[in-house]
């Protein structure tokens, strides 16, 4: 069923927002993928401030071209889904990885993220990548280990001269 004119640019102006109002978005296949994939991959994404939208090719190829996007992203062909994110691009990544090793129904195909192009093996590499909570707890983790040890150093010589003084009175009494 052909689309109509006024659609067509709705469609565009769509996707020009989502280009330009989102820190980045990821390709995906999207032939293969069921309804009740999609309706928990959207649940999921929305949780993480991203989401997910099955694309008109041709009208998208020339919102990349107008908004300016890497040249690579623009190769891309068949059934083809955008995941566009505002935040964290770990999370979406590590989604997409998820689908694709529990139902093998998506593939990346790309992405964009703070203007740099991501071929498929970089959106799967940031699927690796810590989460940014996980990385905070990380950090937390290493910075207050040393002041613990620190603080156990420090109460156990306490601890030492306490032990060593009550020997000491109850040695006299």
């Amino acid at each position: 069923m052909a689309i109509s004119r006024d659609k067509k640019t709705e469609l565009l102006e769509e996707y020009k927002k989502i280009l330009k109002d989102h820190e980045g978005y990821f390709l995906v296949s999207s032939d293969n993928i069921d309804t009740a994939t999609v309706t928990e991959l959207k649940k999921e994404l929305k949780n993480s401030n991203a989401n997910f939208r099955v694309l008109k090719n041709s009208i998208f190829k020339i919102a990349l071209q107008d908004t300016d996007q890497p040249v690579e992203v623009q190769d891309f062909d068949g059934a083809t889904a955008v995941i566009y994110f505002t935040q964290d691009p770990t999370t979406p990544a590590k989604l997409v990885k998820d689908v694709q090793k529990d139902t093998e129904q998506m593939e990346a195909k790309g992405g964009v993220y703070e203007d740099q192009f991501l071929s498929e093996e970089k959106v799967m590499q940031l699927a690796e990548i810590p989460s940014r909570e996980e990385l905070l707890s990380m950090l937390v983790g290493s910075m207050s280990a040393p002041l613990s040890g620190f603080m156990n150093a420090i109460t156990g010589n306490v601890r030492g001269l306490t032990v060593a003084l009550k020997g000491i009175t109850e040695k006299e009494s």
